[in-house]
């Protein structure tokens, strides 16, 4: 059987909503500044070979987990346009019990399954700290360690290897608390005000806004938002609301872009100019690694 190899971080399936009239999307990519911002398919973007892949130590791959996302991203995907109609109406959504249990376990996959996010929890360098910290404690514990044995433990493609495994195995266990927290908060879904401006998608994209001080879900003036299309965006909303739909302005928009921008190490839009004007701001907030972009066609 033919293993998926070409994984999606963020799905097709929501960069479909930020095209331009060709179909194409604006992207820059901070980890290749001399190119500036060009032209792709969304098939070629915000992807990894093997992302979700746990590998075995004889090379063999476990893809179960990208295809668990891949069945969510099909259940989640009319969900997703049913939230984006009826904003574009000027209404919500009345989303089902079903429906909102699927949005809620989308929309805390997508917070946590990207590059970004893990990079932004423990670089490479962090992770061969920490694997060479275990060692010596076992090594302290009376388990001895040969030369060949710490070398092998510490070779840049084992440690390659055991983060990758590090995080598909995170991302196979969930928390039941945080699904608990977004569940009982309502959606608030965000519909622009002005048609001439848009939302980017970034490769981290969903955004957690917070007051000084206060990181916590559970409370109400902590934001998480994700945007959906390049004019609808949805976040984790009120206790008294189940749905709420309300305007985005300029500001709002602007704000939302810059952040997700800042966390992202590559953003994608319909508008060549809104992606060069926040192309400065791309990734800096990001904790880079040695891992080079990957190579993607401009077909």
């Amino acid at each position: 059987m033919t293993l998926p190899k070409r994984h999606h971080y963020v799905p097709e399936m929501l960069q479909k909503n930020f095209v331009d009239e060709d179909d194409r999307l604006w992207t820059f990519d901070s980890r290749n500044k001399e190119r500036g911002v060009w032209r792709s398919s969304y098939e070629n973007l915000f992807l990894e070979g093997h992302l979700y892949s746990y590998i075995h130590p004889d090379g063999t791959k476990d893809p179960s987990l990208e295809k668990s996302f891949s069945e969510l991203e099909s259940e989640a995907a009319p969900v997703t346009r049913k939230i984006i109609d009826a904003a574009r109406r000027g209404s919500c959504p009345e989303l089902t019990a079903a429906e909102r249990l699927t949005w809620d376990v989308f929309f805390y996959q997508q917070w946590r399954r990207v590059p970004d996010l893990f990079a932004s929890l423990m670089t490479v360098e962090q992770h061969r700290d920490e694997v060479e910290r275990i060692l010596d404690e076992l090594e302290h514990a009376g388990r001895r360690l040969t030369n060949q044995e710490r070398s092998d433990l510490l070779d840049p493609e084992a440690l390659k290897r055991m983060r990758k495994n590090l995080r598909v195995a995170a991302l196979k266990t969930g928390s039941d608390n945080v699904l608990e927290v977004i569940g009982a908060r309502g959606i608030v879904i965000g519909r622009v005000d002005n048609f001439k401006k848009s939302f980017v998608l970034g490769s981290r994209p969903v955004v957690k806004l917070t007051p000084a001080g206060i990181t916590d879900l559970r409370d109400a003036r902590v934001e998480l938002w994700l945007p959906i299309a390049s004019d609808v965006i949805v976040g984790v909303g009120l206790y008294d609301k189940t749905e709420l739909l309300i305007p985005f302005n300029t500001a709002q928009m602007r704000n939302q872009n810059e952040a997700s921008a800042k966390q992202s190490t590559q953003i994608v839009g319909r508008s060549s100019a809104l992606v060069k004007s926040l192309a400065k701001g791309v990734g800096t907030k990001v904790f880079f690694t040695p891992v080079a972009a990957p190579d993607l066609e401009v077909a």
